[in-house]
């Protein structure tokens, strides 16, 4: 058996959802709260840590897991689009990917994705980015308490873990909206598909500022009267049966909610005008959403169906009697499914990567640590003493190489070895000589190869290296390492197979080489060999290999209109591209 926490951490209160599982089954068996006090005197950052102490001490919360999540304000998401479903490929084509359209220093951030599916024949993926800063922070304030969770995810997005459980239709948008203190979470998902998510940063508070300023009372004061009151007063919905200073609070919380209003039906209208798809209805919870009357509020000016997210008749095991607790315990459940949801339509980040890992046992890291020094120390005094004989060992080596350079160059060059002969030759002013006289064999051979290309350039096998230069992008870093060309076994005159090898800087640049000569009319069967990360470069290197038919037909008179072979040859195209 196993017990979760699953931790929300918010701006009114602290609460944990208690999940005990075990090998086949799991149960939501507790929930606990612990308020947070308003207090102007004390820096937010003490008083925050010490209310989740207090919750876990009075409640003898004791976790094997402890999971949660990081506010939605501190977090920036992309969806990106990619031309492979490989997920290898995907991950080594985020960095760059998200580099190119997002205005940050990503050796700063934290950065973690999520394959979304498939639309338009693409992949989706979902990018998720947060400051170093902001993590650091939010894991120092859990360490002060002792608390270490395993996974920290996004509160907004932990809403899609709860997807597969309310019985939605796939054919419809739908928006699980948590209306908190300070900030709404919007989650948008279409059947158990993530389509969207958001942080709005108001909540219930602004509210109770608006009742602070309008009635002219203290905070706390106004938090009373918003409680008392528990409506709105609308057309739709009067509040007929509140007197005195709690109809006013109830009419002035009307207009103060309208901020909240306008900003979900902004996110709601441009889900609608990107997507292409509108929003059939709103399922909402959280502190704020027991207002008695808001979802019927929300329905009348968002113009749609509008309920509260009611767990007990969804498929969750859960302790009966939380069911008290149903308009604030969803985020925490949410969060807590992460680690025991059945489903793979679940929320996959975790912020804890790269040097705020997750590490289980530091003793047993404290130990390992202190012998990899020692063994380091120890490497580090062979090295040295390794370095000190090789040094003297490969003096010898260079002293032996450079006379039997000088010995080959007399061989290759007889015009330089009367030079050779001359005592104490200084072996610098030997290879200026060289590098000069092999200039001049350079030349010579390079006029022979431009006479040959004059001669040969409307040969199949040349005629198919410059359309290739000619139709990969030059944009593209590519590097062919291999050309071979066999003539005859094409469909027409001149015809034949052509195989490609070579490297570039990721799998998104394999696919727009391929995608290039599938526009040449003349290349048929055009096929991916082969293609994957180049040994030791880290994936930062991706070699492949392509092959493909040349039918021939029509490419001749083709090259002549364009210009003669000897200028094709020598464009700046077919220059800049070393195939």
């Amino acid at each position: 058996m196993q017990k979760i926490i699953g931790l929300d951490i918010g701006s009114y209160s602290i609460k944990a959802v208690e999940i005990v599982n075990t090998f086949k089954s799991y149960e939501i068996a507790n929930f606990y709260e612990s308020i947070i006090p308003v207090r102007e005197d004390v820096d937010p950052d003490i008083v925050v840590p010490s209310c989740m102490e207090q919750l876990f001490r009075d409640n003898s919360l004791d976790a094997d897991r402890i999971i949660t999540a990081m506010p939605g304000q501190y977090i920036s998401s992309r969806i990106l689009s990619f031309n492979f479903s490989d997920p290898r490929k995907i991950q080594s084509a985020v960095y760059s990917e998200v580099e190119d359209v997002v205005p940050f220093n990503l050796d700063e951030m934290i950065v973690d994705h999520q394959i979304l599916g498939t639309a338009d024949s693409k992949t989706l993926a979902l990018i998720v980015l947060t400051k170093k800063i902001f993590l650091k922070t939010f894991l120092e304030h859990l360490q002060k308490i002792h608390i270490d969770p395993k996974l920290v995810d996004v509160d907004s997005l932990s809403f899609y873990n709860l997807s597969p459980h309310l019985k939605l239709n796939p054919e419809e948008v739908v928006g699980l909206v948590d209306i908190g203190h300070e900030k709404t979470s919007v989650c948008l998902v279409q059947g158990d598909v993530l389509r969207m998510f958001r942080s709005i940063n108001l909540g219930g508070k602004i509210l109770t500022e608006f009742l602070a300023r309008d009635l002219e009372v203290p905070y706390l004061k106004a938090q009373e009267i918003k409680h008392a009151a528990g409506r709105l007063d609308f057309e739709a919905d009067p509040a007929t049966n509140l007197t005195g200073i709690e109809r006013r609070a109830a009419e002035r919380m009307t207009l103060g909610v309208n901020s909240i209003v306008k900003e979900l039906g902004r996110t709601l209208y441009a889900f609608k005008t990107y997507e292409k798809s509108p929003v059939s209805r709103l399922m909402i919870s959280g502190g704020s959403s027991q207002i008695a009357n808001l979802d019927q509020y929300l329905a009348n000016r968002l113009e749609m169906d509008v309920t509260r997210i009611d767990l007990s008749q969804t498929d969750l095991r859960m302790n009966p009697a939380l069911h008290s607790h149903a308009a604030i315990i969803p985020q925490s459940v949410a969060i807590g499914l992460r680690s025991v949801g059945a489903s793979k339509k679940l929320s996959t980040i975790n912020l804890r990567r790269g040097e705020f890992a997750y590490v289980q046992n530091y003793e047993q890291l404290i130990k390992a640590a202190a012998l990899t020094s020692k063994a380091v120390a120890f490497a580090v005094l062979l090295l040295l003493a390794s370095f000190a004989i090789k040094s003297v060992f490969y003096n010898r080596q260079i002293n032996q190489l450079q006379q039997l350079y000088i010995k080959e160059i007399a061989a290759q060059f007889p015009d330089l070895k009367r030079k050779l002969k001359t005592e104490n030759v200084v072996f610098s002013k030997v290879r200026t000589d060289f590098k000069n006289q092999a200039k001049k064999e350079t030349n010579a051979r390079r006029d022979a190869v431009n006479n040959f290309i004059r001669e040969n350039s409307t040969t199949p096998a040349l005629m198919v290296l410059r359309i290739l230069s000619e139709r990969i992008p030059k944009t593209i870093k590519v590097d062919i390492t291999t050309y071979d060309f066999v003539l005859g076994t094409g469909d027409g005159a001149g015809g034949g197979k052509v195989k490609l090898k070579g490297e570039t800087d990721g799998y998104a640049s394999v696919a727009t080489v391929i995608e290039s000569l599938k526009t040449v009319s003349s290349f048929r069967d055009i096929e991916e060999k082969q293609s994957g990360p180049k040994p030791g470069t880290d994936g930062k290197v991706i070699e492949f290999t392509i092959a493909l038919n040349y039918s021939g037909d029509g490419v001749v008179a083709q090259s002549a209109t364009k210009a003669p072979p000897s200028k094709t040859m020598n464009s700046p195209a077919t220059q800049d591209r070393p195939l």
